[in-house]
C-alpha cells in the first residue's frame, strides 16, 4: 500500500516539474513589436494580408 502511494507521488512530482519547464519556455518566446526591425514588420503584414 505505501509502495503504491510512493510511486504515485513520484509520478505527480515528475509531472509538476515537467509542466513547469513547458510553462517557462512559452513565456520567453514573446517578441514585441518595438524589438522588430522594419523588414520583420513588413513580412508579418504580408503574411496577414
Amino acid at each position: 500500500m505505501l509502495y503504491q502511494i510512493g510511486i504515485i507521488l513520484i509520478f505527480v512530482v515528475a509531472a509538476i516539474i515537467i509542466s513547469k519547464k513547458f510553462i517557462t519556455k512559452n513565456k520567453n518566446n514573446l517578441i514585441y513589436e518595438d524589438e522588430m526591425d522594419d523588414e520583420e514588420l513588413r513580412n508579418i503584414d504580408d503574411e496577414i494580408h
